[in-house]
């Protein structure tokens, strides 16, 4: 006789448990990003103080970033990122293949198409990032664009010591980086403003 009433007090408990579910409504949905809307000017002061000119001129470059929501921002940015691997990645190719390039010597053979591979992953990723921003995946388009750069700048590191790596590279290099940094600021900037 104990364990039945035992049960039944159980069965009183879960009866509480299930009323009270109920009653609560559906569960949340999950906070959506922050509805905050940044001009190119603020965005670029606040996610890329480091890089301001460079950002507002990408960002003023496409007509559409005047009416952008903070989104619509990252995803400028991100594709300007992307444009720029992506020529970068087109100039590599042409030069690695160029015969008439005087005193290419293997390790800059070597340097330019590692440099040249990494760059490709860098676009695809970067598309990648663009998706991402687009269907609201903002976390994995930062994950995204920290990998493409993280691409330009395994890049830029193993070509350190190619002695004609400086004239090649070094400039391009810093630009993508600094796009990307741009990129991805902005991008964190569609959660709120940094604290």
């Amino acid at each position: 006789m104990a364990s039945g009433a035992s049960f039944a007090g159980v069965r009183a408990v879960l009866s509480v448990f299930l009323v009270a579910a109920a009653s609560a409504g559906p569960a949340p949905a999950p906070a959506a990003a922050p509805s905050s809307k940044y001009s190119v000017e603020e965005a670029c002061g606040q996610a890329a103080a480091g890089h301001r000119d460079l950002c507002v001129a990408t960002l003023s470059a496409d007509p559409a970033s005047k009416t952008a929501s903070t989104a619509g921002l990252a995803r400028a940015a991100i594709q300007a990122a992307q444009r720029n691997a992506s020529e970068t990645a087109t100039y590599l190719s042409s030069i690695y293949d160029d015969d008439s390039l005087e005193n290419k010597t293997a390790r800059l053979q070597q340097c330019l198409e590692d440099c040249g591979e990494r760059y490709e992953s860098a676009v695809e990723q970067l598309s990648d990032a663009t998706s991402a921003v687009e269907s609201g995946a903002f976390s994995e388009s930062e994950a995204l664009v920290a990998a493409s750069q993280a691409e330009v700048k395994l890049c830029q590191r193993g070509c350190q010591a190619v002695p004609d790596h400086r004239n090649i590279l070094t400039a391009r290099n810093r630009e993508v980086d600094q796009l990307c940094s741009i990129a991805l600021a902005i991008t964190k900037l569609i959660r709120g403003p940094p604290s």
